[in-house]
């Protein structure tokens, strides 16, 4: 692809509330997943991929956890200093009450400025919480084929399947028998059709109908992230669609993210994930190979480097730099980087945030219907 031809816009502040109190101190994209990756990896993963070298990214608050992990963007080829590289916009949640309270002139200031300067013909356009591996080539190519002005990636679901990761989001597209875009509706209006199509809030629109679609935006005075200001006036614009089939899971409760984590443990669904077309890139940390003490016991387990296992581990997920003390048992469980978890301490049903101390014989359990979750930098005693 031409270099600067596809540049992105990602969007960083959807609403975190339901997922504090890990959401208490990071966005959403900057939740760890699967033992070694963040939320936002794979975004941009799929823009590396495409040889996409300028991004901006919109940020809620302050950002420090997405800056600590990114960084220059080198890990996914994004570090050019010429024309390209990691564009950050912070405090958008603040930006958001002042500009609106204060009538400020041009809401969408940064947006044009970065569009104007990246010199791109089209823009891949998302948010962050929902996880997927798109090939944003080929979407790109079939949107440039099929000359609409925008092109939405969605995912088709059976009615009649157990959803988990599926469950996706509030609406749900009406497509023609050609799967043409149709219509947009509740999600409870086709919970009796065969198939359900869902909008994974991923689009690929040209860079001037973006800036045409700000002017209007702007005129209207319609104020909102620009992922949701493109579903806000989707129906006014020609509308082509490409279907996603991989695995897509949409983080945005407690309940969403545990789940996916755990989806993670099933052989097909991390295959589905991480072993198809796309690699999965994120930031490198050396570390050692976990230990295994010899009475320890882990099964159907996911466990980053540089750890120590004591103790039993059943069903869970275990990030870097985590210790299980000998006869405890950790199961059903996620549990995040640095956590020390006491000799016979028992967890079941939880997510531990990083860097927490669970003292010796301390019980944390939750059942399937009620998770426990403790937040960063907690001590548990007995």
């Amino acid at each position: 692809m031409v270099k600067n031809k596809l540049a992105a816009i990602i969007n960083l502040t959807e609403d975190n509330q339901s997922l504090r109190p890990l959401t208490n101190n990071r966005p959403i994209a900057a939740l760890p997943f699967a033992g070694r990756y963040r939320i936002i990896d794979f975004v941009l993963s799929s823009i590396s991929y495409a040889g996409i070298d300028s991004v901006a990214l919109f940020i809620g608050d302050s950002g420090r956890s997405i800056y600590d992990h990114i960084r220059s963007g080198s890990e996914w080829d994004l570090q050019s200093s010429i024309g390209g590289g990691v564009f950050t916009f912070s405090q958008q949640n603040w930006k958001h009450r002042y500009r609106i309270e204060e009538e400020h002139e041009d809401y969408y200031y940064n947006h044009r400025i970065y569009l104007q300067r990246s010199h791109s013909d089209y823009v891949f356009v998302s948010g962050s919480s929902i996880i997927s591996n798109n090939n944003l080539l080929a979407v790109t190519q079939q949107h440039v084929a099929s000359g609409a002005d925008i092109t939405m990636i969605y995912k088709s679901q059976s009615a009649f399947e157990d959803r988990g990761e599926e469950d996706l989001v509030d609406e749900a597209l009406i497509l023609d028998e050609e799967g043409r875009f149709k219509d947009i509706v509740p999600f409870e209006e086709v919970l009796n059709d065969e198939k359900i199509h869902s909008s994974l809030g991923k689009y690929i629109i040209s860079t001037q109908t973006l800036l045409d679609l700000i002017d209007r935006a702007t005129a209207e005075q319609v104020y909102m992230n620009i992922n949701e200001l493109i579903h806000f006036y989707l129906m006014d614009y020609s509308v082509n669609t490409y279907e996603y089939t991989g695995y897509a899971a949409n983080i945005d409760t407690i309940g969403a993210y545990y789940s996916a984590n755990m989806e993670m443990l099933s052989r097909s669904k991390f295959t589905s994930l991480f072993h198809g077309s796309i690699p999965v890139l994120t930031k490198t940390k050396h570390g050692a190979p976990t230990y295994y003490d010899e009475n320890s016991n882990a099964r159907e387990v996911i466990v980053g480097t540089d750890s120590y296992i004591g103790g039993t581990v059943e069903r869970s997920v275990l990030n870097r730099r985590v210790t299980v003390g000998e006869g405890a048992q950790v199961s059903d469980s996620i549990i995040l980087q640095g956590t020390k978890i006491g000799e016979n301490a028992e967890i079941r049903y939880a997510i531990i945030d990083k860097n927490t101390v669970i003292e010796p014989g301390a019980k944390i359990i939750g059942t399937p219907d009620n998770l426990i979750v403790i937040g960063k930098g907690s001590h548990i005693n007995a």
